[in-house]
């Protein structure tokens, strides 16, 4: 009988769930060494003040803020990133807080605010984002500056028509003990003004250092314009003082630039 290539077909690709655990060592792997927005908050962040951090992760603009003198809090919402943070401490080391940032209950007031690397975005929700931004407002001193970071959907996204871009990065395993693939598939909707993001990770050790992963999640993300999040930052009680397209405080290009890096007080 003779083979039918035609019918053959590629074999269906099956990834697991991904832990809260194991998204957190994934995420200490690929981000824990990127410092080129750490210089940007040190710029806008009188020297010594107090800062709260929104969304810390494991730790990485905290402890480095914490290392130049700052007075830092850290929040974010998964435990499991928390206690990554706490495994890798800097001298001194910064405050570290399990919460939601729509429902915070501090009782002082920051000098600076920070929501870095498209935390806001991930809120995926304006009542959500709404809500976080009056916590904010609420713990921010009234001479206090907000500073965001955002992510804002490219024209060649958006020109796909909810079809997915698809992008990869590799990172090396822990002494050099393998590698980490990820693969990225993100589609824009237009109607709802989302970005579905789907994360996919490939855990490739070497010989004898554990078994072989195929792991992934899909996040939900506000994929709103410029003027539609300073929309919601005005109703929100911000006035904006700067928008910057990059970390060296180029100023936001509406045209071209997806990073929209937002300095903002209380009005």
């Amino acid at each position: 009988m003779s083979d039918i290539f035609s019918e053959h077909k590629e074999p269906e690709e099956h990834f697991l769930p991904l832990s809260a655990k194991r998204y957190a060592e994934f995420y200490s792997l690929e981000m824990d060494s990127f410092s080129d927005d750490i210089a940007f908050y040190k710029a806008y962040c009188k020297k010594g003040s107090s800062v709260l951090e929104l969304g810390c992760g494991t730790g990485r603009i905290s402890r480095a803020l914490t290392l130049s003198g700052y007075s830092v809090s850290g929040l974010d919402l998964s435990l499991s990133m928390l206690q990554l943070a706490q495994s890798n401490p800097g001298m001194p080391s910064p405050s570290y807080i399990c919460a939601d940032m729509t429902q915070m209950a501090f009782t002082t007031r920051f000098t600076n605010i920070l929501i870095p690397y498209n935390t806001l975005n991930l809120l995926r929700d304006t009542l959500l984002i709404t809500a976080c931004l009056q916590q904010v407002h609420r713990c921010l001193a009234s001479s206090g500056s907000l500073l965001l970071q955002l992510h804002i959907p490219d024209d060649e996204l958006m020109a796909r028509k909810g079809e997915n871009r698809f992008q990869f990065q590799m990172f090396p395993l822990h002494n050099n003990h393998g590698k980490l693939i990820k693969e990225t598939l993100r589609s824009y909707n237009k109607t709802t003004q989302g970005i579905c993001l789907e994360e996919r990770y490939r855990l490739r050790p070497s010989a004898n250092n554990g078994p072989r992963e195929d792991l992934s999640h899909t996040l939900h993300l506000a994929g709103f314009s410029a003027d539609r999040w300073l929309k919601i930052l005005r109703n929100c009680g911000f006035q904006t003082l700067s928008l910057f397209g990059n970390y060296d405080s180029r100023p936001f290009k509406k045209d071209t630039d997806s990073t929209l890096l937002i300095k903002a007080s209380p009005s």
